[in-house]
This record gives structure tokens, sequence and C-alpha cells, in this order.
């Protein structure tokens, strides 16, 4: 077929259907200038796109190709924006190449030597399927995309060896595939140097292989662990796909590429314990991760580590629909240096800027820092200070790094403090970023409380420190982890999936870095969820569908509870509850489907209908139950930005079933229909997000009850504050040297020459909740639309977006920044350049579609008018397209 029979093909087809650019969310500037994933219409072949793209004079250079995403990552020369690739004809999606940067986790000082601490196999029933069920992941593949691994640790070794190898292929290595995609210099902005040698020198990626399936039980070389342990699948093969180098970012071209040469190598299983945060699934590795998943593979990707931001944080690679987003539970024990106070030893976790023990004298007494109505302060305002003396003492305030983390160490040192303790809320030991040669420090939220008591009583009590530290079961221990993020996502989809131990956890690190370490974060679930994949596929001895597996998985988890609670934790934060590999292999029984979302109340799903399965191999009669748990209400103060800690209500809705006991054949399947009522308590206008489980228990004695989550929002959604008003946003301002001051009366910005411009105009927004449409929109003199507002920093103001963080790791007030330099873009279906308007007075509107509703302007939108504001411009023509 000649080419221009193609490309009239393919114009033909766009008619019906054309392409859609995504911009960079609202909030992210973290991209790569004029690189852009493509991802080809269905149907269309790559010398078919290719073709079509020089047809439109673009000048490209290929950064990367797919074949199952059927795409491709390019760097364009020619000037055209993302809008402008997505109405070439083969085009269906435009996205920006975005940056992500290797996964915060917690590091510990800990050296943890008491067998206790690795305890969390007891917690999964995976210990008894190492010891009575002898699995150990033979035979199955787990591509590892991360930092690389350091395949040479005498943990990933062959029996009877003492250091590990990588070979593609080999016969006797343990890591016997994978690829080094960027080399070790790569920081995400330069360009990678990909070899055949995958080597960790980060330790991110080593960490996550040893919990998937290091082996540390018989260690006769140095570095020797601190005490043995093993991973879940300790025989599993490694596939080491490294996208990040030593340090900084990577790119989603390059993650995408490794997704699909993992694939392409025979991985059963892909980890992924990276990815941002607030998201929709429209992105380019969920979408990916959803086609792999329904071509036999399976998914497991870390939910996140933003659970002190609040709700509507799980982060994007898990929020497919068939991928597994993982969230995090505390392992039960851990190694702590601590501190004596009141004759009560409590454990303590150093700020990240301090990180070592605490030595003070032994005559340091402690001083709470209350706010004015008596409650205890985080220690931010410096006025608290003002006529307590807190010389040479202790500080007592509350809060974790979401708190204003060197602003408080600021306050105290400059008061004369020794020292600060903050009390972790709600529960647990948090982590802190703290202020640099200062002694700043974690602890439990009991022990907060209890130190009080004592202070009440005898303010001159003393503190002793530890000389070393020990053992101790931990708040928190064996609940979720305060820091794993909350769900929904922005269509009230149940996500996170399920949860596995990633608090305290000790793996496998580096040799050049000791060789072990303690880590907690969703990326240490994440890899544990991934190792018992390869127990089940051998147990099973088949190869099923990620989905699949996910479902048997969520069914017969652990429902469990908040540290101190006799109520269920939400499932928005647990999702179907902590994975029981045991009763997974083991269960006769599912239920389909693996979660019912029903949605807010002017959606309400009233009736649902679930099958039960009966695998068995004689008839079995289930009785049918539910269990309410926690309501998490973001918005009880009225305030207009989510709570960074919900408050939990007892706000349950009711479950009828069509019959409460059912008899099912083996092998056969029965439906059930479920009528839901909403919670009765709980005030539609604070927006609490409600779940449950429904339960199917067989009446054999043997048998194993599974379940299914359930979660809903009372209230109308489309109310949801998007804004942040409460703290002034949204807003129209100057900048000078990235500073924002609000702009002086009869101001008018000269933008003849905007590169060198020294003050713009700027919209300041802070999204609370994700939206499917952020858009500035602006208007003439004469209230007619000229255009959206398009950002030399951002991009175009419109498109869906997740909402921002809090605060920055240094307590920094989190925003968005849209700079205009007078262009906009002057249609809504996203296929025109940008241009430059005239010089004149413009109105600026701020504009953010409503949750679940059609997009009709104005009236589905949270609309704020910013004003006038007067600018110089030099017109352009518009770019010919």
């Amino acid at each position: 077929m000649k080419l221009t029979a193609i490309l009239s093909a393919l114009a033909a087809a766009t008619l019906v259907s054309a392409g859609k650019f995504h911009p960079v969310e609202e909030g992210k500037v973290d991209f790569i200038p004029n690189a852009y994933i493509i991802e080809y219409s269905d149907g269309v072949r790559r010398n078919a796109a290719h073709n079509s793209l020089k047809a439109n004079k673009v000048d490209y250079k290929v950064r990367n190709e797919y074949n199952i995403f059927n795409g491709a990552a390019l760097t364009v020369k020619s000037g055209h924006e993302g809008d402008a690739l997505a109405k070439i004809p083969g085009i269906k999606n435009v996205w920006r190449v975005t940056l992500h940067k290797i996964p915060k986790v917690n590091k510990s000082t800990k050296k943890p030597t008491d067998p206790e601490v690795v305890s969390f196999h007891h917690m999964t029933g995976v210990d008894v399927l190492h010891k009575k069920h002898k699995l150990t992941g033979k035979g199955i593949k787990i591509g590892i995309i991360d930092t690389g691994v350091d395949y040479k640790h005498p943990a990933f070794a062959v029996p009877g060896a003492n250091e590990g190898c990588f070979a593609r292929n080999g016969k006797n290595c343990r890591v016997k595939y994978g690829w080094d995609f960027v080399g070790d210099d790569y920081n995400g902005s330069n360009t990678p140097k990909p070899d055949g040698d995958p080597m960790d020198c980060n330790g991110h990626g080593s960490h996550v292989a040893g919990i998937i399936g290091g082996n540390a039980l018989n260690i006769k070389v140095s570095p020797k662990p601190p005490q043995p342990f093993v991973g879940v699948a300790p025989e599993v093969t490694i596939g080491a796909y490294r996208v990040f180098g030593c340090y900084g970012t990577s790119s989603d071209d390059v993650i995408l590429a490794a997704m699909e040469l993992a694939f392409n190598e025979g991985m059963d299983v892909i980890n992924m314990s990276l990815g941002g945060s607030s998201s929709y699934k429209s992105n380019p590795t969920a979408i990916l991760a959803d086609k792999l998943v329904a071509r036999g593979m399976a998914l497991a990707a870390g939910a996140g580590n933003e659970g002190t931001d609040g709700v509507w944080m799980v982060a994007d690679t898990g929020l497919g629909d068939l991928g597994t987003s993982v969230a995090s539970f505390d392992n039960a024990y851990g190694f702590y240096n601590s501190f004596t106070y009141g004759g009560v030893k409590h454990p303590y976790a150093p700020s990240d800027a301090w990180n070592m023990a605490i030595k003070l004298p032994a005559n340091a007494t402690l001083v709470p820092i209350f706010e004015k109505d008596g409650s205890l302060s985080d220690g931010c305002d410096e006025e608290l200070y003002n006529g307590i003396n807190v010389k040479g003492k202790v500080v007592l305030v509350y809060g974790d790094e979401s708190r204003c983390l060197s602003g408080r160490g600021v306050n105290a040192k400059n008061a004369g403090a020794a020292a600060i303790l903050s009390q972790t809320t709600p529960a647990g030991i948090a982590t802190m970023g703290g202020s640099y040669n200062y002694p700043m420090a974690s602890i439990e939220h009991g022990a907060g409380e209890k130190m009080i008591a004592v202070w009440k009583k005898n303010a001159k009590s003393r503190i002793t420190w530890s000389k070393g530290p020990s053992t101790f079961t931990i708040e928190n221990g064996g609940s979720p982890s305060v820091f794993s993020s909350f769900g929904l996502d922005g269509e009230l989809r149940s996500k996170p999936d399920l949860a596995a131990p990633g608090g305290n956890i000790l793996s496998t690190y580096t040799l050049a870095d000791g060789g072990y370490t303690v880590l907690s974060g969703t990326s240490m679930a994440s890899p544990y969820i991934a190792g018992a994949h390869a127990l089940y596929m051998q147990a099973k001895n088949a190869k099923s569908h990620g989905d699949e597996i996910r479902k048997v998985f969520k069914n017969t988890a652990t429902i469990s509870s908040n540290h101190g609670s006799k109520t269920k934790a939400s499932a928005a934060k647990q999702g179907a509850g902590l994975i029981n590999v045991l009763s997974a292999i083991m269960t006769t029984t599912s239920i389909s489907p693996d979660h019912i979302d029903l949605l807010d109340s002017k959606h309400f799903k009233k009736s649902v209908k679930i099958s039960i399965k009966n695998h068995g191999k004689h008839t079995e009669t289930y009785t049918l139950s539910h269990t309410a748990a926690d309501a998490l209400n973001s918005y009880n103060a009225n305030n207009t930005f989510p709570l960074g800690t919900p408050v939990i209500e007892a706000d349950y809705a009711t479950v009828s079933f069509s019959t409460n006991k059912v008899k099912i054949p083996a092998g056969k399947t029965v439906k059930i229909t479920l009528k839901f009522k909403e919670p009765k308590k709980g005030k539609a206008s604070e927006f609490p997000i409600y779940s449950g489980y429904v339960i199917a228990t067989p009446n054999s004695k043997s048998g194993i009850p599974v379940h299914v989550p359930y979660t809903g929002l009372k209230g109308d959604v489309s109310k949801v504050p998007m804004q942040d008003t409460a703290q002034g946003f949204p807003d129209l301002m100057s900048q000078k040297d990235w500073q924002v001051s609000a702009i002086p009366a009869n101001t008018t910005f000269d933008l003849t020459d905007p590169k060198n411009a020294e003050t713009l105009p700027v919209v300041v927004s802070r999204l609370g909740s994700h939206t499917p449409d952020f858009t500035i929109r602006v208007f003439d003199s004469k209230k007619k639309f000229v255009g959206f507002l398009f950002s030399s920093d951002i991009g175009r103001a419109f498109g869906w977006a997740g909402r921002v963080n809090n605060q920055s790791f240094h307590g920094k007030l989190m925003f968005s920044r849209w700079t205009w330099q007078g262009q906009v873009i002057t249609a809504a279906d996203l296929t025109l350049a940008p241009v430059t308007v005239p010089s004149g007075t413009y109105q600026i509107v701020v504009a953010s579609q409503k949750k679940l509703t059609k997009g009709v302007y104005p009236a589905d939108y949270e609309v704020f008018d910013m004003g006038n504001i007067s600018i110089k411009t030099a017109p352009k023509p518009a770019e010919e397209e």
C-alpha cells in the first residue's frame, strides 16, 4: 500500500476518534521538555504511525519503542507540542515524559539482632508454607523494576556458593535476567547509557529483591546478617531491570521499556516499588500494567507513602483495573534506642537530619509545649516559647514529617532547648526530617501521653538515655502503617487493593553499604506480594493471570484493625486486608468481583450482585455476613483541604442478602444479591468515606471464610472542596525570583520579552482533591473567552489532575504556580498550539470540574474569578499546523 493510501486511511479513522493529549497534572512540573510518550491508535502499526508523523512535518528522535503498549517515546525537535501531536492521524494518546524519584523509604539506624524483628512471616502464613509445605517459589520468575540488584550478595547465591552472580539464562545464577537501561550517572535529565549489567549502586532494589527472594539463613562470609532471615520465595528466579542511576530520578519512558522487556523475558510477576502521588488510572504505566496482566502476568505496585497527607493519595502505577496496589502493615517488632522517663522505657527514632543516638546530660528535664487551648503543640509557632524556660531541657511536641520540620527545630534551638521529642499521631513511630546538628526524635503516641501525665505530677522528673538499642513491641505493630497512603482514587474506585508487611523490614542491601538494613515503606510491602505470587503459582502448579490471583489474595486476606482499636480499619487504608498466603493457597472458595465501589450518595449503588464459587470437591453451605469498618472523615471542620489524619467515625452502612445461607455444589457458582443502605450516622456535608466487608463463611470446620471489601462516600462528591480556600487559594499574584506577592494596584505586566521578564503574573492553586478537568480560563475586557492559560512552567491549564501533597519534605506548604507570559490555547479540543494575546486587560477564572460530573461548564465546575490583570505583549502569529 502506498504512503498516501496509508495516510488517507489514518485520517479517516481519526475523524471518528481524535487523539487526546494528557497535560502534566496540576502541581507537577517534573517532566522532560520536548519529550513525549505517544500511544498509537488501535490497529495502527509502528511504520504507519511514524510515516504519519513525518508527513505532518514532525522532526523527532525516538527515545524508546514499545510493542505491547503500541507506541513510542519521542524527543520532538520541531517545536510541536503535545496537543499538536495528538491531532496527527494514527495517534491515540499523548503524554509528556515525566520523572519519578527513587521511592522515599524510612531508613533506620536500627541494628536488628533479635529474631523477633523478622517475624513478619508469622503475620502472613508464609512461615508455615516454608516449613510444612516446602514452598520456595522455585520455577517462578519475578522481574524487579528498580535501582538494580546487587547480584553478588551471598543472599542471592545458589546453595553451596558464597557469592551470587548474574548471567543471562545462566544455570548457576539466581539473578538470570535483566538489563541496565540507564547507567550509574543517569539522573533522569541526562542521556541514559544502557548496558547489560544491572548492578545496584543505590540499595533500594537490593532491599526489594531480598524481601522477594533473599536467603540469609546460612551466610558464612562477611558481611554476615545481624540475624538469619529469608525472603518470601527464596528459590525464585530474579530478573533485575535497572531504571535508576545511583541517585536522582528516572523517566517513565524508560520504565515502560523495562516493563516490556520483563514481559518479553518471560517474567511471571513484575514488582514496581515506585510511582508518583495522587493520580488517575489513565497514566502510561498503569495502562501498560493492565495490558501485561491481561496477557498473563501479575503486577504488584506500592500504594505510596503519603499516609500523613490524608485521603485521595494512592500512587499511580497500581491504579489500573488489573494490577495490584499494595498498602503497608508495620512489622510487630523493632530494634530502637530508648530513654527512660518516670520509670518507663520508651523507644525513639532520631530525625533523618540527626540520624544517631541522642546523648544528653542525665539532668535534662521535660517541657511540653502547649497551645492556648491546652493541647500539645506541633512547635511550629515560635511565640509559644515566650515566657517558658526551656534552656537545657527537652521539648515535647507532636507531629511527623508533614509538620514544619526544620522550623520547629529552629524555634526550640533558639529558645535554648537541648532537644525535641515529637509524639506521633495517631500511632507508631513516624519519620522526621528535622534540623541539622540538632537532636530531634519521634516517639510513640502512647509514650507522649504517659510522659505528659508524669510531667504533670512532677515537672522535675529527669530523662535518662539508653547506651544501646533493644527490642520493643511497637505501637501499631501488626497494623496498617501510618505512612501508607489512603485511597480512594479520583473516580471513587477502591484502591489500595491489598496490604503486606512493609514497616521495619530487615532485608539485603548493597554490599558496599553494609549488606543489610531495615527499611519501611510500601516499597517493602509490594515485593512481599510479588513473592507471595510465586508461592501461590508453585503450589497450584499453574501461572494464573494476576487479577485472578489478586482476587484470591483479597478474598482470603486478614481484615485488621488500627492499633488499639476494636473496629476494623478502613478499606481505603488496608484494602481487603493483610495478605494471608496460607489461606489463599488452602481456600476452596472465591468471591467475584474482588471489590465493590458504591460511589457517592448521588450515584449510590443500592443493589450489587456477587458470585460465590465452590472450588472444592464436596457441596458446601455458606453463611453470609457483614462486618463494617471505620469511616474516614476528612472534612469535619468545614476545612477545604483534607485532614492529614482523617477522623475515624462509626458511620456504618447496612447490608442485606437475597439469602443468608446458600448451598453450593462442588464446582458450581451461585449469585447473591446484596442490598446496601448508606450509613445513618455521619454528615453528608462532611463526605465521610465508609467501608466494610461482605463475608461468606463455610460451615465445614476446615473451610476458610472469604470476603470482598466495599467502599462508598456519604454525600455528593461533586461538592467536595477542590481548592484550599481556607489558605487563600486560588489567587492571582505577582512572582519574582520564585517569590510570590500581591499585585500592586494599577500594575501592568510588561511581557514583551518573556525570557528576560523579571516579574510575571502567576496563578497559585492548591488542589485538595482529584478533578477530571483543572482549567484556568482567560477572558478579555468584554467578558469574551479567549482561551485556556498556557504556562511555560507547567503547560496547558486543562486536563485531569490529582491532589497536591500537604507539605513538602522541608515543611513548606505545597501549591502550584502557573506563571503567565500572555499565551493561551484558544480551543477546548486540545488540538491547537499556544498563541499570544494582544496587550490589554484580561479576566482570569480558575475552574475545576467536580468528581463524577459530565463536565458542563460552569455548572459542573468549582469556579473562582481571580479578577482582572493588565499585560503588555508582543503578539506572534499562530504556528502553522
